[in-house]
């Protein structure tokens, strides 16, 4: 589990300006060890803007960004698995013809990952931490209900055991923090209901905070523990679940009516 003395990820006057739209303005906000935490907001409102800058994609023009106590702006997107983040993908970003289990191995930290030349000589340590990785990949099939579709190419597979499967890779880099970029796009209501509650059970057990970034109200108030709204690129309110949907700048912004129970 977490240390949850050890700072999380913290947001401070995070904007940025692309030529003269300013799609970020001064937000702020923490995202504390062990908890989810909720990024709403209409189209435009900045979620994927903010998103990429914290993954490294985008390079704010003033503010700071730091989890752990890391200044994350000092880092390349590439070095954030090694650091304890890792994230899925609005779009899927899967290997289409690679295995079920091949693109959730694909998910391990290539700091826990052995180099070509040790895999090549066999090192006993390569060799037992290839089968670590092995076993975890293999739990996390089991708690995603994969198991069966292990060896079957990613390609052809229905839409939500996709997301499943980007889900087990995510989590093969054992983060601390996971970013969830809409994870409930294209779902059922039953596989949303079903999604919403395994990543509660897998946080419970891991341990991770997550940042989730989707439009599916119902998810994002059943799940978070607390929950920011953002429109046009300004943080308008952030609380508790109750609290938001609540709120009348939210309500208007976003939600255009109270949220249902």
């Amino acid at each position: 589990m977490t240390d949850t003395q050890t700072p999380g990820l913290s947001l401070r006057a995070v904007s940025i300006q692309f030529g003269g739209v300013r799609a970020l303005d001064d937000v702020s906000f923490d995202v504390e060890p062990g908890r989810i935490v909720g990024l709403i907001g209409p189209n435009g409102a900045g979620k994927t803007t903010l998103f990429n800058c914290i993954t490294r994609i985008y390079e704010p023009t003033e503010g700071s960004i730091t989890w752990k106590g890391q200044d994350l702006l000092a880092r390349r997107a590439h070095t954030l698995a090694g650091v304890g983040i890792a994230r899925t993908f609005q779009n899927l970003a899967l290997f289409d013809a690679m295995s079920v289990f091949d693109n959730t191995m694909a998910g391990a930290s290539s700091d826990s990952t052995p180099g070509v030349t040790s895999g090549l000589i066999g090192w006993p340590t390569t060799r037992r931490r290839q089968r670590q990785l092995r076993e975890r990949a293999w739990h996390l099939m089991e708690r995603l209900d994969l198991v069966d579709v292990a060896d079957r190419p990613a390609q052809g597979l229905p839409f939500g055991t996709l997301k499943r499967v980007e889900l087990a890779r995510a989590l093969m880099a054992e983060p601390d923090l996971l970013l969830l970029d809409e994870p409930a796009g294209g779902l059922t209501h039953s596989e949303v209901k079903d999604l919403g509650d395994l990543i509660v059970a897998l946080r419970n057990e891991l341990g991770f905070a997550a940042l989730l970034v989707e439009h599916h109200m119902g998810l994002v108030l059943g799940i978070s523990d607390h929950v920011v709204a953002l429109d046009f690129g300004h943080k308008i309110f952030e609380g508790t679940p109750a609290e938001v949907k609540e709120n009348p700048a939210v309500v208007q912004a976003y939600l255009g009516r109270p949220a249902a129970s």
